[in-house]
């Protein structure tokens, strides 16, 4: 009997889409790479034609390339879609694939307003189909194991956590220029701070099994040094949980390149702290987790491989291809992403 197959076309192959969710949605077990969205003349037509020839010659298989969007959304061959193109398309696609019976996998933010994410949900719930919002700290191993410890009463009980993430200003001024989308509010939902916030107010959540009560959002906007149509930021927020648990997130594009940080500190009242480092490197990344004792009675463990593994992409898609053919149960739905959403928000109102 042959087993099922998810076909899934991705729509969106820059910064994540073509190095993490397209490579993922070809190996995962049960998911089949259907199709790519293109754009004539464009980098997503080039990527997409040079993968098929790929295909074509490594698997002698065909890679269906679409340029209308409505195309994907009408034909019945396809069973889900990944949609990871910039925010102001979310909403609109994402809608679309649904409305077209797809299940959707939708990058985040899922809508740069919160009325627009209920209006999605309740959509995909309409047409009995999945839709997951793409938030890959979840299956992130360093976040796992750090979870693991925690809920195994390593630490005894939380107390406080901080949590920074800061992305070169170099990196992000080449993807995010302060004349495009990023900065527009009404396009994307908040500037780049509010965008990128939203995968750690998730995971936070997740990791307390909690959710938050409050965060208070103070923020620097300046320009960079050497670095043309940029503002670089360093925007932080002061929280707490509804389990008592309080701490700092900070986010922030001011770095050099090679100065780029993920760093997360959960302190405990058995005098216990976990610390979770992100190591980047050319080949492969690194999670490095430490749980310090007392008295130097201190362990360690090291996570490494691929981007896509490292960051919980291939995890994450590896559960959507399998929520979708019936083989388990979603493990969150939209609301994930309106609880983490409304607390972004509050960066754009707080500051504003």
């Amino acid at each position: 009997m042959t087993e099922k197959v998810l076909k899934t076309v991705c729509a969106g192959v820059g910064f994540v889409g073509g190095a993490a969710h397209v490579p993922s949605f070809r190996k995962v077990p049960n998911s089949q790479l259907y199709g790519l969205l293109a754009r004539k003349g464009r980098e997503s037509e080039a990527y997409a034609l040079k993968l098929k020839e790929k295909l074509a010659k490594k698997e002698n298989r065909d890679l269906k390339i679409y340029y209308d969007w409505g195309d994907v959304c009408n034909d019945p061959e396809v069973d889900a879609v990944c949609v990871a193109t910039p925010t102001p398309f979310h909403y609109p696609m994402g809608k679309q694939a649904l409305e077209g019976g797809k299940h959707v996998y939708l990058e985040m933010p899922i809508a740069p307003k919160l009325k627009d994410a209920e209006e999605l949900g309740k959509l995909a719930e309409k047409k009995g189909v999945v839709l997951m919002p793409i938030l890959n700290f979840r299956t992130c191993p360093g976040y796992v194991k750090a979870k693991e410890l925690l809920d195994s009463g390593a630490i005894g009980k939380p107390i406080a956590i901080t949590f920074r993430e800061f992305i070169a200003a170099e990196d992000l001024a080449d993807q995010w220029p302060l004349s495009g989308w990023a900065w527009d509010i009404e396009k994307a939902g908040g500037y780049p701070d509010y965008t990128l916030s939203v995968w750690s107010l998730d995971m936070l959540q997740w990791f307390f099994n909690s959710p938050i009560e409050n965060v208070e959002w103070t923020a620097n906007y300046m320009p960079i040094e050497g670095i043309n149509d940029f503002k670089g930021y360093q925007t932080v927020g002061i929280m707490k949980f509804a389990n008592g648990v309080v701490g700092t997130t900070m986010v922030g594009s001011t770095v050099a390149k090679g100065l780029d940080l993920s760093r997360f500190e959960i302190f405990g009242n058995n005098g216990k702290t976990i610390l979770v480092d992100w190591i980047p490197s050319k080949n492969r990344e690194v999670f490095d987790v430490t749980l310090f004792g007392k008295n130097g009675d201190d362990q360690n463990w090291q996570v490494e491989g691929p981007g896509p593994m490292i960051w919980g992409h291939k995890q994450m898609i590896a559960h959507f291809v399998q929520a979708c053919l019936g083989n388990e149960k979603p493990g969150y739905d939209y609301k994930a992403a309106i609880a983490a959403q409304k607390w972004s928000n509050k960066i754009v109102t707080d500051l504003m």
